[in-house]
């Protein structure tokens, strides 16, 4: 069998249509694709079919899995629906005395049952996988139902067994009234208890699955699909203890999200960067990552091959080892060649696929991190119907010019702060943060200053101008070249309260003030740094500081901007100014950057700055072309002749 790289899921309704499955298995053998395990889907129904059904559905699976092996393919099965997603239709949906998830207000999705009904887990669970491991697969997936997070009732599940549960748990006495009332009112200690209660019940249903499963083949690999889901406490690394009880057993995983046209190719990006951070935090024995690249509704014309290809490379720099297609037209009854133009995409990109995972795999990305964290739900004011995905995804805009992206603290040179991100920080991890370089907005500021370490920020916040203010960038060795420039955010368009600035120390440096459009300052300061006595180098901006940040002068300042606050760490930056994408790893003294073009402009020219001792590189293109540069000035490498495209 050849080694994991890619996958491909297969409807069901493929899977039982004899002559769409033989023309599946000619069009795998034609366009390899890097692909090296089939996975059937056991349902295309998102609410749990009956047991009697889905026994006979393995038994027809099990029939399938022999001729995928004889492509030397790795054969297995998908099951949509361990809990259930959603409703649908429910007429033939398992049926008995078990509990449906249950919203914060009270409703419940037919279509989804509770984690922590026992009875549910005895009688449906754990005979579904008896059945699916008989079918002998060679790998089983569990798909991303086991979660909290279902239409139509949101945040569950309060249910009364889990309320019941919890309250036993924790010696409390809740209804679910005021459970979530408690812990809406920002009870910090009842919040983690509620996702511990949460993330437990997946790590209990996780592990029943591994033991049922490997009680009847202990050879049978198991894989868990997740999602940036912050209510089921992103513990990941959890959830892979559990699944391979404790590292004993190898396991795969299958990051994914919603990005299922190329309408916005930036949906494509943001959910990169989903997956960067569930992957980000894995154990290290988790060597199996495969990125979902879902075109769901499986309606071709929706995203191209050029997207659904560079999708896969995209995510191969965000810490997957391959990716997991799920691109197969289904339940339409079309001929399955629609999809060829696809297969041959991936196809033409297997030598690039190969090379990523040769320079990457296995390492994560070093430069600039957000202050998310696993559990930044916690700092979520609304907890029981808020997002904490707010504290990860609000600097996307930084990142859009070539600065390299980090998804885990301790691989990052400065960190980006919003908020009250910080919330479920302890005191001493809020000084290590300000121990090193940290580039924050003005709320952030105010959290900090009022947990009593204004010492080390070096400003207060001043008043707020919420209207007409525009940023003028001050003398300032950052500021080069620019001084006494504009920015304006348009607050008439871009509603944005803008505030002032007060230094709080002797040896603060002031980057930008604001002026109105007749020129006259209305706030000293809008942006300042601080080195503190802990070494650390605090930024803080007032106006705009993670949106409309992409005219050249901003774009300018803020590569020299995290420099210096990474105290000249920060491992490569792209010098030119354009929209680029980059992922930077760090492995001993050698450096791998891996850059996308998210745009459909070709680019001729592209400069990066790389911190290197070494006077050459080599670069690659996506037809692994390789060209060897040399420096201009062992800093500054410029791309080789044929440019960089999306295309290319």
């Amino acid at each position: 069998m050849k080694k994991i790289l890619h996958s491909i899921r297969v409807a069901y309704d493929v899977c039982e249509n004899d002559s769409q499955f033989n023309q599946l298995l000619e069009l795998l053998k034609k366009y390899p694709c890097g692909i090296s395990q089939v996975s059937l889907f056991t349902s295309g129904i998102h609410s749990p079919r009956s047991l009697a059904e889905m026994e006979k559905r393995a038994s027809i699976i099990k029939g399938r899995l022999e001729s995928i092996r004889k492509l030397g393919l790795y054969a297995g099965i998908n099951n949509l629906t361990t809990i259930g997603h959603h409703e649908e239709d429910l007429e033939h949906c398992v049926k008995g005395n078990y509990t449906n998830m249950t919203g914060v207000d009270g409703r419940i999705c037919r279509g989804s049952f509770c984690m922590n009904d026992e009875n549910f887990l005895e009688e449906y669970v754990k005979p579904c996988y008896i059945a699916f491991a008989k079918a002998k697969p060679d790998h089983i997936w569990i798909d991303d139902d086991i979660r909290y997070g279902h239409m139509p009732i949101g945040s569950g599940c309060f249910c009364d067994v889990c309320i019941d549960k919890f309250n036993k748990e924790n010696g409390t006495s809740f209804s679910r009234e005021t459970l979530i009332k408690e812990l809406d009112s920002g009870n910090m200690e009842l919040k983690k208890a509620w996702l511990r209660h949460n993330s437990n019940a997946i790590i209990n249903i996780l592990k029943l699955i591994g033991d049922t499963v490997r009680s009847i083949d202990p050879n049978i690999k198991l894989g868990f699909m997740t999602g940036e889901r912050y209510f089921e406490g992103y513990a990941f690394k959890e959830f892979a203890e559990a699944l391979s009880d404790g590292g004993k057993y190898e396991i795969m995983w299958r990051p994914g999200g919603g990005a299922y046209t190329d309408y916005r190719f930036d949906d494509i990006v943001e959910k990169s960067e989903q997956i960067g951070r569930q992957n980000a935090y894995l154990p290290h024995y988790v060597t199996i990552s495969q990125s979902e690249i879902e075109n769901f509704p499986y309606q071709i014309l929706k995203k191209t091959p050029t997207s659904t290809a560079l999708e896969a490379a995209l995510t191969m720099t965000s810490g997957c080892t391959g990716a997991a297609f799920n691109i197969l037209p289904t339940e339409t009854g079309e001929d399955l060649a629609n999809i060829v133009p696809h297969l041959k995409a991936i196809d033409k990109m297997l030598p690039f696929y190969e090379l990523l995972s040769e320079k990457t795999a296995g390492k994560q990305p070093f430069g600039i991190q957000t202050g998310w964290r696993p559990d930044s739900q916690l700092a979520v004011k609304n907890f029981t119907n808020g997002y904490g995905g707010m504290f990860a995804a609000f600097a996307r805009e930084l990142f859009d010019f070539g600065l390299p992206q980090s998804y885990r603290a301790d691989l990052s040179a400065v960190k980006i702060l919003k908020g009250n991100c910080m919330e479920a920080w302890t005191d001493d991890e809020i000084i290590e943060v300000l121990k090193g370089g940290v580039y924050m907005d003005a709320s952030a500021l105010n959290y900090i200053n009022s947990r009593g370490f204004s010492d080390l920020t070096g400003f207060a916040v001043g008043k707020e101008i919420p209207v007409d203010a525009i940023e003028c960038y001050k003398k300032h060795h950052i500021n080069n070249g620019f001084e006494n420039n504009i920015r304006n955010g348009r607050q008439a368009f871009n509603p944005n309260s803008s505030f002032e600035l007060i230094p709080t120390k002797p040896n603060t440096q002031c980057l930008s003030q604001i002026i109105d459009y007749h020129n006259k300052i209305t706030a000293d300061c809008c942006m300042g740094i601080y080195k503190n006595e802990m070494g650390g180098t605090v930024c803080v901006s007032g106006y705009y500081p993670f949106d409309w940040i992409s005219d050249y002068n901003k774009t300018l300042q803020l590569k020299r901007l995290m420099v210096e606050l990474s105290n000249n760490e920060l491992p490569s930056y792209v010098e030119s100014y354009l929209r680029i994408r980059n992922h930077t790893f760090v492995c001993g003294n050698k450096i791998t950057v891996a850059l996308c073009n998210p745009t459909n402009e070709y680019y001729e020219k592209v400069k990066v700055a790389i911190k290197t001792d070494s006077d050459k590189a080599f670069c690659y293109d996506q037809k692994c072309n390789k060209y060897e540069l040399s420096a201009e000035d062992r800093a500054v490498l410029t791309s080789p002749p044929s440019g960089m495209s999306r295309r290319s």
